[in-house]
Parts: C-alpha cells; structure tokens; sequence
C-alpha cells in the first residue's frame, strides 16, 4: 500500500481509493459547523465565522467509509463540537464500531468570550471508537492510570498558521502514540495545515491526509517538508 501523501479534494471521493483493512488509526477533526458571523473581531478577539468550509457540512457522510477501510483492531479518534459528538459516536455504532471513551482537550490558555455572561469555553471533546471484539492498540504513556485529559494550550507563535481551528501538534503526538505504535498508517481526512501528518512523521508513524482547500493543503505541504527534512 502507497502511504506518506496528502492530496487535494473531497475525501468523500477519496477515500474510496484507500483498500480494505489497510487503516490503523483515523484521527482527524472535520468541520465542526459552529462557523457564524459575530463581532469578536471589531472588540479585538478571534472571530468564529471560521469559512464556507464550516459551514452546510454533513458529518455524517464521510463516515460510512471507516469500517471498510479501518484495520480489524485499529483505532478512530474523531474531535468535533460537544453538541454532536454523541451523535457522530452513536452514528459509528450503528455501523457497527463500538465506543471505548470521551476524551477531551482542556485548553490551558483559552479565549475568553462574553466573560460576564456565560463560562469561558476551554475544551473540545473527541470520541475513540473500535472495531467490536478488538484486540486494539493501547499505550499507557502515565506512571500510574491513563486520565482521558490532555491539556495544551491554544496553538501561537511559530507552530500558528493562518489555519482558524489548528490543532497543536503536541496534542496530536499524544493521541497517536498512545493510540497506535511505529510504523502504523494514520488517516486525516480533514487535514487542514497539515497537523496529523506532522505528528506521525514526528512519532515514526506514516500518514495519508486530504485537503479540500487549496491555501490550507498549500500550508499542510509546506509543514510536512519542513518536518520530513528535520527529521533526516
């Protein structure tokens, strides 16, 4: 199986390419559909009208692929907004994958907005599924039990892109080495700047990742030479 490439396009038609059983890990953060315009940005902080692209997705869709391609014991890891995330693992369950755990991400510098009206939102939730009877891939990385909490902060500086929703790169490793072991192929299929295919280069892993925006696929291009040239 060819694998280390990004492609630009619809992983709706895309992924159809990839053979059966051949996936050891999917971990990926599609559109969320929360994107909407406000006035964050004229009060000096990060707008939410993310793009077209996070807007009229249906996140279901793309699912149906995951049990044809996923390895018998391989693994999925799936972020998205709280207010569905039940309902994308409810969703994979009827195709036949079972739910392990909630995990979620606890922003240690996260944006605060309309602090004198409701909480300041500073996590995102994924769900982990697996295959039913599974012998699946489970790294305990703690020195005594494994919490289901990884806390990074927002991405900034270097590491930022013009990416509106990126995810750290460090939060990625950890899912992936816990998740799966040297050498297994992980699949975005929202890839964005180019984050998941950086971890798995970063953690000894292969990659397949699509992009259906050119500027972002650009940037995820950009990142993933840069990573595999450090890594030589």
């Amino acid at each position: 199986m060819i694998f280390d490439y990004i492609k630009l396009g619809d992983c709706l038609e895309l992924m159809q390419e990839i053979p059966d059983g051949s996936i050891d890990l999917v971990c990926t953060d599609p559109p969320y559909n929360i994107a909407r315009k406000n006035n964050f940005t004229t009060m000096g902080r990060t707008g939410i009208d993310f793009g077209e692209w996070d807007k009229g997705f249906d996140p279901f869709l793309w699912l149906n692929q995951i049990p044809r391609i996923l390895k018998k014991d391989g693994s999925v890891i799936i972020f998205n907004d709280w207010k569905i995330i039940g309902s994308i693992a409810l969703y994979l369950e009827g195709l036949g994958l079972t739910i392990k755990d909630f995990l979620r991400w606890e922003k240690s510098n996260p944006m605060p907005r309309n602090t004198g009206r409701r909480y300041v939102t500073d996590f995102e939730c994924a769900v982990w599924l697996t295959n039913k009877n599974a012998k699946w891939t489970y790294h305990n990385m703690s020195q005594s039990y494994q919490r289901p909490k990884f806390t990074f902060g927002v991405v900034g500086g270097k590491e930022k892109t013009i990416h509106p929703t990126q995810k750290p790169i460090a939060l990625i490793e950890a899912l992936i080495e816990i998740h799966s072991c040297q050498g297994d192929i992980i699949l975005d299929p929202f890839l964005g700047s180019g984050t998941t295919a950086i971890a798995a280069i970063n953690t000894g892993r292969h990659f397949i990742g699509y992009e259906k925006e050119q500027k972002y696929f650009d940037i995820a291009l950009d990142r993933i030479t840069a990573a595999k040239e450090a890594e030589k």
